[in-house]
């Protein structure tokens, strides 16, 4: 099973804890401060790159929002100006419209 956010983030932060509190056994196998701080680095980095999506994630909601708002006042002109023209217009003259000769 994938990995959450959170899990990715926490085993980080465990790591290169665990890694600073083992430096000396660990170093015969190359692991030290600059694996810990890379591994906290790489941590910082996922943490900044999600609170700008969910900065984007926000913003595509409200730009949605928006764009459906918008999209529904332009149908109900378009259905406004339609029925308005049908009453003013001989059936022949609707085409001009984009309204299909129907009654």
């Amino acid at each position: 099973m994938a990995q959450s956010f959170a899990q990715r983030v926490s085993e980080g932060r465990l790591m290169a804890a665990g890694i600073r509190a083992h430096a000396e056994e660990l170093k015969g196998v190359s692991l030290g401060e600059e694996q810990a701080a890379g591994i906290e680095a790489m941590v910082a980095a996922l943490q900044e790159i999600d609170t700008r999506q969910e900065k984007l994630k926000a913003e595509l909601k409200t730009c949605t929002a928006d764009l459906s708002a918008k999209g529904k006042a332009l149908s109900d002109a378009v259905a406004d100006a339609k029925k308005r023209v049908k009453l003013a217009i001989p059936a022949a003259g609707w085409q001009e419209f984009g309204i299909s000769a129907k009654k």
